[in-house]
């Protein structure tokens, strides 16, 4: 009598249309996306709002701070973030920290040309433009 191994129970592969699909995206419900789509709408609609506001030093903290929401709403709902493993969060939370690192360095020397001849030279320009020469 010739015994045969069983596949599943030796660990083998198997193509079994029940172990097939084991990693498929989550699936979203039509309310989470409509309310995903209502809350990147509404910030998309406070971001132009803000760009009439002079904040003064504070306009490119609030331009970045609107853009990161609304970035990290797409990630989350529309990329599967929220259902995702916690690894692939933290990975995401370190991006975000790296990049406000890099720019906040990049604007930390700013202050230096402040004074520099080509903002002189701009300076001006537009006080010849205000008084329409």
């Amino acid at each position: 009598m010739s015994h045969t191994p069983d596949p599943q129970a030796s660990g083998a592969h198997t193509d079994a249309p029940a172990h097939k699909h084991e990693h498929v995206g989550h699936v979203v419900s039509l309310k989470i996306l409509l309310a995903v789509f209502s809350a990147l709408t509404i910030l998309t609609v406070i971001t132009v709002a803000a760009s009439e506001v002079n904040f003064g030093e504070f306009n490119l903290v609030v331009a970045m701070v609107i853009a990161v929401i609304k970035a990290s709403l797409v990630v989350l709902f529309f990329m599967h973030l929220f259902w995702d493993r916690p690894f692939n969060a933290i990975v995401f939370v370190g991006c975000l920290i790296f990049v406000g690192l890099f720019i906040s360095l990049a604007l930390l020397d700013s202050g230096q040309y402040r004074n520099s001849q080509f903002n002189k030279q701009a300076e001006g320009v537009k006080h010849d433009l205000i008084k329409g020469n």
